[in-house]
């Protein structure tokens, strides 16, 4: 529950600053995290449709780019979790439409010292199939960025910092 904690208290404050994330992802809701895996569900709304009244594939990239990002947020670190180097997306079938929702799973492959490496995959929700949707990849540099706290291997509690002091 600390790490699911600290991820929620992380996005909540990358929306309260406005901008993009604010104005196109703010139904993301997360609810389950753990170290190096975090798990989300996002409603889809009119404004995220495209022309064929599906999901907007901007949209499942910028969930990549969010995502993902939020996944190192799992290791501990505060946002903004570094910088972009390379993203993807793939797209492999419509993703949903009005008041529908996107089950959404970020990963961390690999966070050494100067670049990590991060996997996301969206899904349509079990009632629904749990079909694939999408699925992307994002590698950042993370030079200069630092570790506020860590957690316990299931994500239940923190744990101290090499300071003897938890951070949350």
């Amino acid at each position: 529950m600390a790490c699911l904690k600290f991820l929620q208290k992380a996005w909540s404050t990358t929306l309260s600053k406005g901008g993009h994330d604010t104005n196109v992802l703010s139904s993301l809701r997360l609810i389950e995290a753990r170290p190096k895996c975090l798990k989300g569900v996002f409603t889809i709304d009119q404004k995220h449709l495209n022309n064929h009244g599906t999901i907007h594939g901007g949209v499942i990239l910028s969930l990549t780019d969010t995502l993902t990002s939020l996944s190192l947020s799992t290791l501990g670190y505060p946002p903004p979790t570094g910088v972009s180097v390379n993203i993807s997306t793939e797209f492999v079938r419509p993703g949903g439409t009005v008041d529908s929702e996107l089950v959404c799973i970020g990963t961390v492959e690999q966070c050494g010292r100067n670049l990590a490496y991060t996997r996301c995959e969206f899904y349509t929700p079990p009632e629904k199939g749990d079909k694939l949707v999408a699925y992307g990849s994002q590698t950042k540099f993370m030079g200069g960025w630092s570790k506020v706290t860590q957690f316990s291997q299931d994500g239940t509690e923190e744990l101290e910092m090499g300071d003897g002091k938890a951070k949350l």
